[in-house]
């Protein structure tokens, strides 16, 4: 448990380093609804730079669903371990699609560096398609990993659920408001740092426990 914990944090720290690098910035961060703020902000980031946090994203993905895959051991009920265990897959599906769409961003950098922002559409696309495809796993995990932890199914406290990303989520409203730089940090890369957050809890809860 402790290691697939470890595991998790260790995809989620990477996948957040790999936004970072593909899309931070101490400047403008106003988002639109689109990517076109995103292509360009990665028109001034140097191609390497793309490189490796587009990468990252697929690279994080293994230890990412290890760490989803050892949250059925938390379970102490039937019940709770089918809960989980249907948790465990969605979000492990969803960062799953969230490793593919992140290694596509790269392509925003390249069409904006070429002088090709016609092909933004057909790049955009691609990448909310795998976007929308993961949304509903995504939201679906979190919200019955929080309500198995508030029903007493796992070992975890039920005062444990505020640190699911059914709650941190939440926050996003607040960061969004955020001055910059801190706005693209917190807000760009929170749906990886609520993982942070759930995965490093996890992991000292673990600890302590001896588990």
């Amino acid at each position: 448990m402790t290691i697939g914990f470890a595991l998790g944090l260790v995809g989620a720290a990477l996948m957040f380093v790999g936004d970072m690098l593909l899309y931070f910035t101490s400047g403008r961060y106003d988002m639109d609804g689109t990517l076109r703020p995103y292509m360009e902000i990665m028109r001034g980031v140097s191609a390497r730079r793309v490189f490796v946090g587009g990468t990252l994203g697929p690279v994080a993905v293994l230890p990412y669903v290890l760490g989803f895959l050892a949250l059925p051991a938390l379970a102490v009920t039937e019940v709770g371990t089918i809960a989980i265990t249907v948790a465990a897959l969605l979000l492990a599906f969803a960062l799953s699609c969230g490793g593919a769409y992140h290694a596509q961003y790269v392509f925003l950098s390249i069409i904006s560096k070429s002088g090709h922002e016609d092909l933004y559409d057909q790049v955009s696309d691609n990448i909310m398609a795998l976007s929308r495809l993961a949304l509903l796993p995504l939201y679906g995990g979190m919200i019955v990993l929080a309500i198995a932890v508030v029903a007493g199914q796992t070992a975890l406290p039920p005062w444990f659920a505020v640190l699911t990303p059914a709650v941190t989520m939440l926050l996003n409203f607040i960061w969004m408001r955020a001055p910059q730089p801190a706005r693209c940090v917190l807000f760009g890369g929170w749906n990886n740092l609520v993982f942070v957050i759930l995965f490093a809890a996890l992991l000292a809860w673990a600890l302590a426990a001896g588990t």
